[in-house]
Formats: C-alpha cells, structure tokens, sequence
C-alpha cells in the first residue's frame, strides 16, 4: 500500500526534499524516477540511491517513486515530515514468480545495467542466453542465430572481453562455424546481475578493444530451483544456503542439441551434435570480514556431420542458377573446456581486498575429410517447372583437416577497494599463457577436369598449410583507478579516472592505458550527460600471432584503439510509465591492426601488424513499459569502420595508387532491433515476445585473395522470432491453493523461430565455371522451425 505522511496545510514556501531510495534488502536504488506531473517534480535518484529537489508547491503535496521491476510508491510531505526521507521500494510481485530479480547499481558510470528477467522472455534458437540479450543492445550486431558470438561498434568476435565474478573466461579457439558452437561459458540461471559497456569502459577492465560483459553469479539465501526441457535440449538447476546461513551454493547442468534446426539447412546429411556443460558457485562466511567463493566449470561439445547433398537456386530474377553437390565424407569435432576459480575476500573498515586464483584448460579437435561433386546449371524458367537448362559448371572439392590445440591459461589477482571521499580501486594480475598447436589443413579443387591452380608439369593444392607450434607467455598487468563525485550548484558531476599497464614476455612489450569518464547529472532534470575516452591496447592471443602459413609471429604488437565516446540519457513517463531514451556518439581511431578475415564464425588473421583504421557511428536506445510491467526496447545504429594495410598494391601493375582505404570485416553500416512484450489485459499469465533484428550487408569478397577484394556485400540479415508463455499455476497460485506443491510455477512456451521464412546468408560456397568465373553460392542460415518448452520453478 502507499505509505502517507501529511500535515496541515500551509502557506507557500520553497521546500527542499531529500532522502534516498533502495530495496528491501537495502541495496541502493540508482535512477529511479521522482515523479509529479501535476508539480512539474521529474528528477532521479543518483548512483547511491540518493535525491534532492526543491519546490514552491503548497503543502501537503505528493508525488511518485517509479523504478522498473519494482512497485510504484507514492509519498506525501507534510509539516511533519522528517528529512530525509528514506524509502523502501518492494519488488513486483509478479515478476518475482518469474525470475529472482535484485536491484542494483551500476559500478561503472557508462555501464549498462541489463534486466536479467528478460533472459527467459527473449526467443531465441541458442535457448536462454545472455548473448541473446546482449545482441539486442545498442551497438551489437550478430548475423548468425546459431552462433552467440556478437559484435560491437566494427569490432570482431575476439575484441570483447566476458568476465564472471572478476575473472575473465574464454571461448574455443578452434570453432569455424556456428554448427560446431555448443553451448556459451555463461549459465543464465545461475546468473545475478550482468552489465555491459560498448566502448569507453574504465581501467579496472581489462585489455580488449570493443566491449566488455561483466557477471556476476547469485549468492542464494534459500533452497530454490529450476528445471527446462524442450525440442532443443533441457537444463537443471539447484540453489541453496546451510543451516548458519554461512555456507551458500549454486550449481547447473545445460545439454543442448541444434540437430532440430540443423535438418532446416539445405547441406542435407546426418548432423549429430551434442553439447553439455556443469558448473558450480559455492560461497563461505567464515566471519563478518573473510569470506571465500569457489567458482567450478566443465563442458564437452562434440559435433558430427556426415554431409549427403544440397541443392541451391539462387541469383536474380533473370539469371536463376542452380547447384547441385554429393558428398562423401564426414566431419567429426569436439571441444573439451574446463575451469576453476578461487577467490578470498576480506573486508576491513572501509577497505575491501580481494585474492582469485584462476585455471583454464581446453582440448579441441577438429577432424573432416569430405569430398564433394557439383554440377551448375542455369534454369530456363524461373516461374515454371525448374526445368534446367545449360550446364555451366561442372567440379569437385576435397578438403581435408587434422587440427588440435590444447591450451592452458592460469592467473592469480590481487584488488584492493579503499572508500572515503573517493573510492580508490587498483589490481595486480599474473598470468602465464599455454598453447599447443598442430594444424594439417588442405584443399583441392577440380573444375571442368582441371586442377586448380592449373599447371602442366605438376598437381598443386588449392590450399595447404602444416605446422607445429607451441607458445609460452608470461602476461603481467596493473591498473589503479579513483572515482570521484562532486555535488556541483546545479547537478553532480562524477569522475572515473584510472591507468592501466600491461607487460608481455612473448615480445617484452609493455602498453600504457589511460581511461577517463564524466557523467554530469543536472539538479531537477532526468537526464545525464555522459563523456568517456581513452586507450586500449589489446594485448595478442596465440590467434592473433598465428600467420596463415601456420608460423608464429615473435615480433606481434598489441593491436591499439583509442575511444572517445560521446552519451545523452534522458527518463520520462509516458501514461504515467517510466521510459528511457539514450544515446551515444563514437569515434574509434585503430592502429598496430592485424588484419583478418572471416568465414561463417572462423576469424583468420594475417599475423601480421599491418593496418590503421577508424570506426565511427551514432546508436539509439528507447525502453520502456509499453504495457505495465513489461519492459519493451527498440535500438538503432548506423556505423562506418574502415581500415588502411600498408603496403598492398592493385593486382594490376598498370594500376596507380594503392587501395586504400577499405570496409573491415564488420563494417555492417545500419543494424536496428526490436523487442516487443505484450500479455492478455485479463490474463496478464499469458504473455507473447517478439524480436527483429535487421542488419545490412557485410563485405564479402573471394577465399584466400587480397584483403581489398573484399568489397561486395552480403545481402542484409533479417529475422523475426515469436514466443508465447502461459503458467500453468497461475490459477493455484491467483487461489493460494499450493497443495503442499514445491512447484512455484510451470510454465508453457511456444516459439516460432523465423517467423517470415527469410534465407540469411552467413558465407559463400565458391565454385568455377567452364569460361574461369567464379560464382559465390550463398549458404544459408536456418528456416522456420516451431519450438515447445516447459519450465519449472520451485
């Protein structure tokens, strides 16, 4: 109920209110909205929960305390009331028969702070996911479903840095195609709270040049768990504290399989993937100042794949084609991951230090020896019987690969928190790098009877490439960082400043890092003004030093972006509903670039530092309750990147000048999403979830040719996925009628993944005709599939 203090009426005099807002566990509440529309009262509370605004307005007089997830108070101020007032925001109840959802606030002044609640709402092929969150925000982008890698503002899949608890994770380095992707480090349902930057990130992060995704997993303060299963695979979880309340644990299993969406895909054959994963998150408080977290992973993904055939027409309206291909052969990978954390954390006064040992280890695999025939006719008539017409192609592939890494990646890290009229943050970081790696890879090409290349003396592969490899590197790295907040006559200013200093043993490289961001929030206004810059050096992996010949680059740089970031946040009510607009604008000057180039999810890199560039671009964001207690979000962004290589030169000698500059890999120059939550007025069980993305066409050009060839463009990516949820408990639960049930909710969900039936292109399948033209092939993502899920709660 809302809470009410009045008094008597009085005369008209400027009053100054103040107080501060959280939840009921006493967590600080940012940017919550003060409301009175009737005053002309429209201000927020700052990053420690904290407000102030005067007014002339007679007394008694009232207003609205709104937060999303969260019950709207009202709040009267009369003669008696006592300042400052400190409120207490309760949790919406129903969202709380969701999903377990906390408030908390941002650490960082540019972070975002992403609604976990909305993990289990958004469809998506790759199941609950927090990639398929972050891939709705502003300045992400991913043109392939089956795949949670993302990109961010023109950077590449290997630029964004994921940390869980503090501690940074890895994907497989092996995986060249989304197929092969099984299941993603994060599990969601043992998630707390997750927040995401885009660029312009502090110096308490780490060295990576486009974005980071920062988690954290749930301390739990009762027993609970869920359980999921569906057409494409089924999850459990389990959660609970010790009789002292001392001890608290979490734990999941996930298995996943894509053979369902797989069968959609016009390479027909016999797919057999199968993807598992467990892990653990045990806490201790041995007192009130120490305490110990153990963090456990293990997963095995295995794919198998013996291809038969595929049929695809593509072209124009006047120009239809048709290729036919018979394989024999299979493909046969898997991918090993495990991972362990510890971490003690003591507290002293106002001092927080925390001491993590770290180990990652990876085994993966990938084995295929396929040979496959096509044959390429054009059709007579499009609108007819598909009748063929004159064969123009006519070849074969044989491609065959015998690669393995095994990797091994251990830290310890040391950071230390000191508050008093600033927070102080510095870390220290050991970290020794292992690889393994052995790689057989070639591919031969017949066309029209011909190998190709085609000699008369010899038989040449089309592509080869052998090599042994192993890679020890010792990586030290410090950062220092003081985040200061000054209350200014018309608004707070907020400073984060900080350094960063990474060494290398591979190359004795050593890389300083400046970072900076202000965020201004004027008095009495909702809105923020944001300004973020710096450095970022990221530092090589044994991807990057790897040239395509196989051999090791031992005089690699850290590849250097500098940021400079420009944002707006603006909240209103629209119907008396909490709406936020934002808005950031970016430039990205890149140097020390190793260029790269990709295929379907595989980044191949040159290994070499040859390349300057720039990104820049614009991004919008606007979210709010479209319906009550429903949060919904549409984003924009229109971006350019491009880069320079030194020293590439026109195949044609006659040719002046040299290329120039030329689109990266991800230039991908508008992408706009959309997610849209709607329920029944009278039955708010029933809910429905859509999301569109819309990303135009990337550049695209020949295997295996200079980088500026790479000039064409993909055809947009298009997609539209629906999902629709009832409780099946909602009338038990609307009766209180629990039944000495442990089950708090059993939801039903259907989806329809690719509602409009669009074939996206995720790569080209490239083949020769008899007069030497190459034809680039489309390959197709998945079709329509329908999808049934059932989730518990209890």
């Amino acid at each position: 109920m809302p809470t009410r203090v009045c008094g008597q009426q009085s005369a008209s005099l400027a009053v100054t209110v103040t107080g501060s807002v959280s939840d009921t566990a006493d967590s600080p509440l940012p940017y919550v909205h003060i409301i009175s529309d009737s005053l002309a009262i429209h201000t927020t509370s700052s990053e420690n929960g904290s407000f102030s605004f005067t007014t002339d307005a007679l007394l008694p007089f009232c207003f609205e305390i709104r937060s999303l997830g969260f019950k709207t108070r009202k709040v009267c101020i009369g003669d008696n009331t006592v300042f400052p007032l400190a409120i207490t925001l309760e949790k919406d109840a129903y969202l709380i028969d969701q999903v377990d959802v906390e408030g908390h606030g941002p650490t960082e002044i540019n972070n975002q702070q992403l609604d976990i609640s909305h993990i289990r709402t958004i469809p998506s092929v790759a199941g609950h996911s927090i990639e398929s969150l972050v891939r709705s925000q502003m300045g992400v982008t991913s043109s392939s479903e089956l795949s949670s890698q993302y990109r961010v503002r023109g950077g590449n899949f290997d630029e964004n840095m994921v940390t869980v608890n503090g501690v940074e994770v890895y994907r497989p380095f092996l995986i060249h195609s989304g197929q092969q992707e099984g299941l993603s480090f994060v599990n969601p349902d043992l998630v707390e709270s997750v927040e995401f930057s885009a660029g312009g990130f502090s110096a308490s992060y780490g060295d990576k040049m486009s974005s980071v995704l920062d988690i954290n997993y749930k301390r739990p303060k009762e027993h609970a768990g869920s359980i999921s299963a569906g057409m494409l695979g089924a999850s459990l979880h389990l959660e609970g504290t010790g009789r002292d309340g001392k001890l608290s644990w979490i734990g999941g299993a996930r298995y996943k399989t894509n053979r369902y969406l797989l069968g959609t895909l016009e390479e027909k054959g016999y797919y057999h993937p199968n993807f598992t994963d467990i892990q653990t998150f045990i806490s201790y408080q041995s007192s009130p100042a120490l305490s110990f977290d153990v963090l456990g992973y293990y997963s095995s993904n295995r794919y198998r794949f013996q291809p038969q055939s595929r049929e695809t027409t593509f072209g124009t309206i006047s120009d239809i084609k048709r290729l036919r291909v018979y394989f024999l052969g299979r493909e046969d990978d898997s991918f090993e991951t495990g991972y362990a954390a510890v971490s003690a954390n003591y507290s002293r006064g106002l001092s927080q230090y925390k001491l993590t040992t770290s180990g990652f280890r990876t085994y993966e695999e990938e084995t295929y020896d396929i040979i496959s025939e096509y044959w390429m006719h054009e059709l007579e008539d499009p609108f007819g019987d598909g009748t063929e017409g004159e064969q123009i192609a006519v070849g074969g592939f044989h491609r065959y690969a015998r690669n393995d890494l095994f990797g091994t990646v251990n830290a310890i890290n040391l950071e230390g928190k000191h508050r008093g009229n600033s927070l102080t943050s510095w870390g220290l970081q050991y970290r020794h790098e292992q690889f393994r790696d052995r790689i057989t890879e070639w591919e031969r090409i017949d066309s029209a009877d011909y190998s190709i290349p085609q000699h008369d003396d010899r038989l040449e592969l089309a592509y080869s490439i052998h090599g042994r490899n192993t890679l020890s590197n010792h990586r030290l790295s410090a950062f220092i960082k003081k985040v200061f907040t000054w209350q200014l006559a018309k608004g707070r200013l907020n400073l984060d400043a900080g350094i960063r200093a990474t060494w290398l043993s591979f190359n004795d490289e050593t890389t300083i890092s400046p970072r900076i961001l202000l965020s201004y929030l004027p008095e009495g206004r909702s809105s923020r003004y944001r300004l973020s810059g710096g450095v970022y050096n990221q530092s090589p992996m044994f991807r990057e030093m790897r040239r395509q010949d196989s051999s090791i680059n031992e005089e690699i740089s850290s590849q250097r972006s500098i940021h400079l970031v420009a944002g707006y946040d603006y909240h209103f009510a629209i119907a008396e509903r909490p709406f936020k607009f934002t808005t950031e604008l970016y430039y990205k000057y890149l140097d020390r670039l190793i260029p790269y180039h990709i295929d379907n999810v595989r980044i191949v890199y040159s290994g070499e530092n040859e390349a300057q560039g720039y990104t820049t671009g614009v991004d919008f964001k606007i979210n709010g309750e479209l319906v009550p207690g429903e949060e919904s979000w549409a984003t924009l962004s229109i971006m350019k990147s491009e880069e320079d290589i030194s020293g590439d030169t026109w195949d044609d000698p006659a040719r002046a000048g040299s290329p120039g500059f030329i689109p990266r890999p991800s230039d991908q120059r508008v992408n706009f999403s959309l997610f849209l939550q709607d329920k029944l007025p009278h039955n708010p069980e029933f809910k429905a979830h859509l999301s569109f993305f819309y990303g135009s066409g990337l550049p695209f050009g020949p295997p295996r040719t200079d980088r500026y060839k790479a000039t064409y463009r993909m055809p947009p990516y298009r997609r539209v996925d629906i999902g629709f949820s009832y409780d099946l408990l909602s009338r038990r639960n609307a009766n209180k009628q629990q039944h000495n049930s442990y089950m708090k909710n059993l939801w039903l969900g259907i989806e329809v993944f690719n509602l409009p039936d669009i074939n996206n292109t995720i790569s080209y399948y490239w083949v020769t005709d008899v007069y030497n033209r190459q034809y680039a092939v489309p390959n197709y993502l998945t079709s329509r599939r329908i999808n049934i899920k059932l989730t518990g709660k209890f």
